[in-house]
């Protein structure tokens, strides 16, 4: 049998829940501004862990073209609009796995 967890341990581990969906939604706000209205819903961002930002793309030739063409475009542009939480490194993700 497992030791009790203090609630200090339960209230961090909420605080960094909340901290990572608060980041997740700037990026998303971001991905709304940069991404044609067509387009948008078929990305989701579904991590951001050192520095690297995870977004799934649910179509072969969109993953294709953003993956391939627009990854570095994108990635300065996402952090001209999140630059208090800079990514280094934008990285897409062809739909259905949902892990980072």
């Amino acid at each position: 049998m497992s030791e009790p967890r203090p609630a200090a341990d339960f209230l961090r581990d909420i605080l960094q829940q909340a901290g990572r969906s608060k980041t997740r939604s700037a990026y998303n706000r971001a991905l709304d501004a940069l991404l044609p209205p067509d387009v948008r819903p078929h990305c989701q961002v579904i991590g951001c862990r050192s520095g690297r930002l995870v977004v799934e793309v649910d179509a072969a030739p969109l993953f294709a073209e953003l993956s391939g063409f627009r990854r570095e475009e994108l990635r300065l542009q996402i952090n001209e609009l999140v630059p208090e939480q800079p990514i280094a490194q934008l990285t897409f993700r062809l739909g259905g796995t949902g892990h980072v």
